[in-house]
């Protein structure tokens, strides 16, 4: 099978998984807004971030290394990496919940000592993951993979709104990550049922730490990045704040996470795979920020129009939050779907201290704006920094992924130039839209109808329009 084959068959499975995943979620929290208060989702992403912290910390890479490694399919030097992930899993567990006390001390609020404790047994579960889904994932056999990631979606769900319904409250929202992490870890097995030999191997040992070395302090930048709403409008604003934060960023980030993960897991491995062809590389990017225009800007556009008119249609009149929330979190969230396309590049060409750079500047940046932003701004101006943070990275990233594949500026305008064209179309269509429903007094549910059914049409054409370009 081609690499274009190969490759066309894992982004189906990837889309597919995650289309289920973040589709499930998505209905989940239609339900769950109108049983629980913002306060609730607030404290589960305040809880989120100890658990981050702990794992980002920890991080070795192990999948990474397996993918890029010679010794991929050799039982033993899977045992090793299998043996490490098992330890690293039970370490994660006992710092987050040691981290439990200070957490709640942190956040003013002593029902997260709880919800901590409960998130702390899913990296323990998760520790115990089938190695040889990273082979799977080396040789584009994404089914598995994604048949794993449905499965621990379905329980998750089942979990949360079961255990919300059931009087659990809020703790049954950190009960479904763990139940998603026990059936994804089960389901890899069984899907995946490969024997592991666990006998020590010195030189796998050394190759898994001398990739862990190489990758250090990436994951850890990427979550504080992404922890800041945490940390600064959780502290600052309160939780009922932050859980109007999180379910907007939630549905801002939707369609970019179902429809980018050709952008992420699957090109990393082929990247990897012909990293000693430059010009076919350069290609492919190129290719792919075409791709991530074309897919994401017309949904962007129409949470611009919406604002915050969608979250009060979904979730309810306490979720609207304040106006202009919504259209900048979506332009975070394209400005971020831009910048997961220079990620899998870099690390399949093994040039991951070029992330780390990026990561590092958007961090700086954040923790210099951001606290000034949410004290005088609130929700709106901190997501506005967030997007500032996302733009400054975005622009060293390009310069250096550029300047190391070769790329002429014109060529990655020029990139840019149809996703332009068509954001800015459905921007236009998307306000008329919205103007005639307001003049002949449609109710708001049916606005929002009307203008992400524009936006999906588009959506769909552009996926064709990509498809197409693929091919050629």
């Amino acid at each position: 099978m081609t690499l274009r084959r190969q490759t066309t068959s894992a982004a189906f499975w990837q889309i597919l998984a995650r289309g289920a995943d973040r589709g499930l979620r998505f209905l989940a929290s239609l339900v769950l807004a109108r049983v629980l208060a913002p306060a609730d989702f607030g404290l589960l992403a305040a809880t989120m971030v100890v658990a981050g912290v702990v794992e980002t910390i920890s991080y070795l890479g192990i999948d990474q290394a397996v993918v890029q490694s010679k010794r991929s399919d050799e039982p033993r030097f899977l045992g090793t990496a299998f043996r490490v992930l098992a330890l690293r899993g039970l370490v994660i567990a006992i710092g987050t919940a040691v981290l439990a006390p200070l957490a709640a001390w942190y956040f003013e609020e002593p029902a997260v000592l709880k919800m901590v404790l409960i998130i702390a047994l899913s990296p323990l579960l998760a520790g115990l993951e089938n190695p040889w889904m990273f082979v799977e994932r080396k040789n584009l056999r994404f089914k598995p993979i994604s048949i794993a990631t449905i499965a621990g979606a379905c329980a998750q769900v089942a979990t949360s709104v079961g255990g919300v319904y059931a009087g659990f409250g809020a703790p049954a929202l950190a009960l479904g990550f763990v139940a998603s992490s026990a059936v994804t870890t089960a389901v890899g097995w069984i899907l995946v049922p490969k024997r592991l030999d666990l006998a020590k191997d010195a030189i796998a040992a050394a190759e898994l730490r001398g990739f862990a070395q190489r990758a250090a302090g990436v994951p850890f930048l990427i979550m504080l990045s992404n922890s800041a709403p945490s940390l600064v409008l959780g502290r600052m604003a309160g939780l009922p704040v932050l859980g109007i934060y999180s379910l907007a960023q939630r549905l801002c980030s939707l369609p970019s996470e179902i429809a980018l993960p050709i952008f992420g897991t699957v090109l990393t491995p082929a990247y990897a795979g012909i990293r000693d062809d430059i010009p076919r590389v350069r290609r492919i990017w190129i290719k792919t920020l075409t791709g991530v225009s074309l897919l994401v800007m017309p949904v962007v556009s129409a949470l611009v129009v919406l604002d915050e008119k969608l979250p009060r249609v979904l979730y309810g009149e306490k979720y609207a939050g304040s106006a202009g929330l919504v259209s900048m979190i979506a332009t975070a969230a394209l400005v971020s779907s831009v910048l997961s396309c220079c990620g899998p590049m870099l690390w399949g060409l093994g040039r991951p201290e070029i992330d780390r750079w990026t990561l590092m500047i958007r961090v700086v940046v954040i923790a210099l704006v951001a606290p000034f932003a949410a004290w005088y701004g609130g929700a709106t101006m901190f997501a506005a920094s967030v997007t500032l943070s996302l733009l400054v990275g975005l622009a060293y990233c390009m310069h250096a992924s550029r300047r190391l594949l070769g790329a002429q500026r014109r060529e990655i305008v020029r990139a840019f130039v149809p996703g332009a064209l068509l954001g800015g179309a459905t921007l236009a269509l998307s306000a008329m839209v919205r103007e005639g429903c307001v003049r002949f007094a449609i109710a708001d549910a049916w606005q929002v109808v009307a203008v992400l059914a524009l936006a999906g049409v588009t959506m769909l054409a552009s996926g064709f329009a990509l498809k197409r370009g693929m091919a050629g």
